[in-house]
């Protein structure tokens, strides 16, 4: 039997606050039953009450405009009607290693023979303090929220059945959004290329300005737009953490392109 190893070599991380250009629906669950309530609750902290994003809707959203970029076959049944991209052998992890090197691959699955922890960590996002504590100023129709009507009409009577959707108005900040890309580095691969990996973590925020986050972003919903993007680094070498070093501020990135950032975190992790 071959042996299987996995050496931790540092972090990548990707910190931005994103603002909303229109209300953001991210959904939660209703309280309970009342007449007249909320058909679409946004998910609450349920210790401040305050409305955050979710880091599983923010990877799971990176994931999937990865996906559709790259044409991933959609092969893993979640439930009815629900599919993912997972390489199903080897052959289709190398193909695809930008989307499953990233995000990872089911556990003990006996077809691959690169098997690696899931490199990227998305935490969820809180509201940035400024803007609580603007909402908190609003006379919003719920605490930090709005109330968007919405209604289908029926095309021959014209009949109307209206529904609630609960948003995050659109100007709010979330802050900041902190992803973790850790260089695991399994059987057969290189440290410079899952450095070079990093950038499909870049490239799959920067789709995300171009397509919406959250739910009923077809209607309107959960355009935001990427600020302060900051992109820091941590070596791990002979068993000790080394210090947080600022790779590229988010002044540097305006002017730097991706190869550009890769080739910086390139240097930093092998200094000459």
């Amino acid at each position: 039997m071959s042996t299987r190893m996995v050496t931790l070599h540092g972090r990548i991380v990707l910190r931005a606050n994103i603002e909303l250009l229109t209300g953001l629906h991210i959904g939660g669950a209703a309280g309970g039953l009342e007449i007249g309530g909320l058909d679409k609750p946004v998910v609450r902290n349920p210790i401040t009450n305050q409305p955050y994003i979710p880091g599983s809707s923010l990877k799971g959203k990176l994931r999937s405009l990865m996906e559709k970029v790259y044409g991933a076959p959609q092969t893993f049944r979640i439930n009815e009607g629900v599919f993912i991209h997972v390489p199903t052998n080897s052959e289709e992890y190398q193909r695809y290693y930008q989307i499953a090197g990233v995000f990872g691959t089911l556990p003990n699955h006996k077809q691959l023979t690169i098997d690696v922890p899931t490199r990227l960590i998305v935490r969820d996002v809180p509201l940035t303090r400024e803007s609580e504590q603007e909402l908190r100023r609003l006379r919003t129709d719920l605490p930090y929220t709005e109330i968007k009507w919405e209604a289908a009409i029926d095309r021959v009577t014209s009949a109307a059945a209206p529904r609630q959707i609960e948003r995050v108005p659109a100007g709010a900040v979330f802050g900041p959004a902190e992803v973790v890309y850790s260089l695991y580095v399994g059987n057969g691969e290189q440290l410079s290329d899952v450095i070079r990996l990093f950038g499909s973590v870049y490239e799959a925020f920067t789709y995300l300005e171009d397509d919406y986050l959250g739910g009923m972003g077809s209607r309107g919903n959960g355009q935001v737009r990427l600020r302060d993007i900051t992109v820091l680094a941590r070596r791990l070498e002979s068993g000790r953490y080394g210090e947080l070093t600022t790779i590229r501020t988010a002044e540097e990135l305006r002017e730097l392109d991706r190869d550009g950032l890769l080739e910086a975190l390139q240097t930093f992790f092998n200094p000459a």
